[in-house]
């Protein structure tokens, strides 16, 4: 009798080795997939430049999309759509890397003003940033 009530507390204690080794972590920092509507959001200083009509961008233009909870979503397709006056992006369509971001390059038009792109994802939230493409200077004696 004595040695089944030793067995008995043997295998409890496997028991709880085993529960405990099988729980998870609470890692709150990582990205969580998902969780409620997406949004897409501008990232950085990517609104606002200027640049001489036809010209590139100094600087990238950057989106990051987050779910409910701000947590950055990875994997999420990316459209980016040229409106108004020309131009051209480097990508039609981009995926957001580890920490939600995706970016493309961004030529202005060929016309001086005020030029906008879109970047949109499948859940319909979209922005629109815009830049200022100024005239071409034309230089003396050329």
């Amino acid at each position: 009798m004595l040695q089944l009530g030793r067995t008995r507390q043997f295998i409890a204690l496997i028991a709880l080795v085993a529960i405990g080794a099988c729980g998870g972590s609470d890692d709150s920092t990582a990205p969580s997939q998902n969780t409620g509507p997406l949004s897409i959001v501008i990232a950085g200083n990517s609104t606002g430049q200027t640049a001489a009509a036809g010209d590139k961008l100094p600087f990238p233009i950057s989106v990051t999309v987050v779910n409910s909870s701000a947590a950055p979503q990875s994997g999420i397709p990316i459209t980016w759509e040229v409106l108004g006056s020309g131009g051209s992006v480097s990508s039609a369509n981009t995926v957001t890397d580890g920490n939600g971001i995706s970016f493309v390059e961004w030529t202005l038009g060929n016309i001086a003003g005020t030029d906008s792109v879109r970047a949109s994802i499948a859940s319909g939230s979209s922005v629109i940033f815009t830049a200022k493409a100024t005239k071409v200077s034309i230089q003396a004696g050329n």
